[in-house]
């Protein structure tokens, strides 16, 4: 009695549910069926009683198109409609709300109503038509019991909804304090090793010529003294660039290292990196280049997590002398429509300097319409700061 698509998936979970359902249509039918005579009208009745509930349990169980699921909600319907004209205990009535309770997976409360309304109306047409002694009190007691049923399920769907995307955030808020840490460790060695190239290096390049200097005016005696401190100077001065340098260097970010490190801290969530030769251990000379890529695929990654429920990326890096291409594809649920928002104009942005094209498609598994999550494509220049 849950979304259609999730049974297989949450049975465990909400076993419960389902197995409530098959013991009320057990009961209505045993109850119903009972005491009727064993005829062709009871074996007819016992047929589409089954009918009923293969029906119902293949509308749950199935992701399903809007038509198709009302069409087979209409049989159900159908069906029901056509037990209650034979039925004495008038009992029918209550497998109802196993039909309200599939409604909150595809409508909207005010939809859901009146297809209730609708159905309750003709049930009262069939009522009176069979058994005129019933009362329109009859239909609307049902008519509450279905509400009920839909108002429980309706409730429970909300919850789930509001659960992922409570998750949804909390990974992409896990994946934006990782990304902050690792962007402000960058900056402060990037701090670093520049004050040490632009003020110490060239302090000690101004005192080793001093010292240069200095030896030539000196008497001979103290020559040996002032070489010792020449060289001890530009030794200084060589370890010091020697420090820029190691910094420098593990300030060149390796992607697929940082996917990995980022992919480590969200939870449910796997990375596949292509490890073809073309794509493994490529550097990329552009420091501020290295900065705005980790954005950009920090944002289709959070993106894909909150907007089309991923949990499977694959990453694609390639290079042929300074172009680079990447792809970030995922397993979402895809979108009908690509719009460009805040997160693709970030993107464009970004990437704008370095001649950055940025596209975003819905992939489509085995050539059929049901989509494969998304694929998003970068392209970029890559140059040296």
């Amino acid at each position: 009695m849950l979304l259609s698509s999730t049974l297989s998936k949450d049975f465990f979970k909400d076993g419960f549910l389902y197995f409530s359902a098959l013991l009320t249509w057990g009961l209505v039918s045993f109850i119903s069926l009972k005491s009727a005579d064993l005829n062709l009208a009871s074996v007819a009745q016992a047929i589409t009683l089954i009918l009923f509930i293969f029906l119902f349990f293949n509308n749950i169980s199935h992701k399903k198109t809007r038509f198709y699921f009302s069409l087979t909600l209409a049989a159900e319907t159908s069906l029901l409609l056509t037990l209650i004209y034979f039925d004495r205990l008038q009992i029918i009535p209550i497998l109802f709300a196993l039909v309200a309770s599939q409604l909150p997976a595809q409508f909207h409360r005010k939809q859901a109503l009146l297809i209730l309304l609708t159905i309750n109306i003709a049930y009262y047409f069939v009522l009176i038509t069979a058994q005129p002694q019933q009362s329109i009190y009859t239909v609307l007691t049902f008519f509450v019991l279905q509400i009920f049923a839909f108002s429980v399920i309706e409730a429970t769907l909300k919850e789930k909804k509001a659960k992922e995307e409570l998750s949804a955030i909390n990974q992409e808020l896990l994946a934006t304090r990782f990304m902050l840490k690792q962007s402000s460790q960058k900056q402060e060695r990037l701090r670093i090793s520049r004050d040490l190239h632009d003020v110490l290096g060239h302090q000690l390049t101004a005192l080793a010529l001093n010292l240069e200097v200095t030896q030539h005016k000196l008497p001979e005696q103290y020559q040996v003294v002032a070489a010792e401190n020449l060289r001890q100077a530009k030794q200084l001065l060589q370890d010091v660039r020697n420090v820029v340098k190691e910094m420098r260097a593990q300030d060149k970010l390796d992607l697929h290292k940082h996917l990995n490190n980022l992919f480590s801290q969200l939870p449910h969530c796997q990375l596949s990196i292509n490890k073809s030769p073309a794509s493994h251990n490529i550097e990329i000379n552009s420091l501020t280049l290295n900065n705005q890529l980790v954005y950009c695929l920090q944002e289709g990654v959070t993106n894909a997590l909150r907007h089309g429920k991923a949990n499977e990326f694959i990453f694609n890096f390639y290079k042929n002398k300074n172009q680079i291409s990447i792809d970030l594809t995922d397993n979402g649920k895809g979108c009908d429509e690509v719009i460009m928002g805040n997160g693709l104009k970030g993107m464009h942005e970004r990437l704008k300097e370095f001649n950055g094209v940025v596209n975003l498609k819905t992939n489509q598994a085995n050539n059929k319409k049901q989509s494969s999550g998304c694929t998003l494509h970068i392209q970029v220049e890559d140059s040296y700061d």
